[in-house]
């Protein structure tokens, strides 16, 4: 009967510290995580929606990555590789909330149409003007915006027979009419009431012509404000052609 040699102890005991260092050499705690797996309903409508939510209940001050994150079940880190960035999260909003701007007949004339297009950009700011306001100014430049307003208003304007120039030009000023009256009417406070007791208070001798202004003009109506000054401005600024512009009869 043969007896298998023992092995040195020397020999036994480097095995034992080699397998020892090799299971020291990637602790749990220090192992690569693995990527986090998107929910199948995180998609793009549902960030938008639970952004806009905040946006509505809360108030912009309370809009971030994190507090979207809550809202979906899920971390701000999920949603920072949705978005990208704070800005990326209000593009991806704005597009959504572009989706559901009207489509405007070609068949109209472009006065109409323009006209049409703008009166809808305005209502659609008005209605997140908390998200215009966070934008600091950024212009939508999705997809939903891109194809649905910028394109066929400025095609409507050009094939009115206006230079592409001045076609340019004339919607850059009706763009910030809108966006600018928007952003007015979100950000000031002022009210008639307020403003009679400031004159009051200061003099209403001193200021006869606005006391009278103020007895005799309706400052309440800011739509009606925005869409005259969009209609002379059309009326204005048009092409100058033979056939009559079908607004300056309105």
């Amino acid at each position: 009967m043969t007896r298998t040699k023992a092995k040195p102890k020397s020999v036994a005991k480097a095995k034992s510290v080699v397998r020892a260092r090799k299971s020291l050499a990637k602790p749990k705690s220090l192992a690569k995580p693995k990527p986090f797996a998107k929910p199948k309903s995180f998609a793009s409508n549902v960030i938008a929606e639970a952004a806009l939510g905040i946006l509505r209940s809360e108030g912009p001050g309370a809009l971030s990555l994190r507090r979207v994150g809550e809202v979906v079940g899920t971390n701000h880190v999920a949603v920072y590789r949705r978005c990208g960035s704070f800005d990326g999260l209000l593009d991806l909003c704005a597009d959504y909330v572009a989706a559901g701007f009207p489509e405007i007949p070609d068949t109209l004339d472009w006065a109409t149409a323009t006209q049409m297009r703008f009166e809808a950009a305005y209502e659609m700011w008005a209605e997140h003007a908390d998200l215009i306001l966070l934008m600091r100014g950024r212009a939508w430049l999705g997809m939903n915006m891109t194809s649905r307003f910028y394109e066929p208003a400025m095609r409507s304007i050009v094939d009115s027979g206006m230079p592409i120039s001045e076609a340019a030009t004339l919607f850059s000023i009706l763009y910030r009419l809108t966006i600018g009256s928007v952003v007015a009417t979100r950000a000031n406070h002022w009210s008639p009431w307020e403003s009679r007791e400031a004159l009051k208070s200061l003099g209403v001798h001193r200021f006869p012509t606005l006391a009278r202004v103020e007895h005799e003009v309706d400052h309440t109506d800011d739509r009606g404000s925005f869409k005259e000054a969009l209609r002379r401005l059309i009326v204005d600024l048009g092409p100058r052609t033979s056939k009559a512009n079908p607004l300056q009869a309105r």
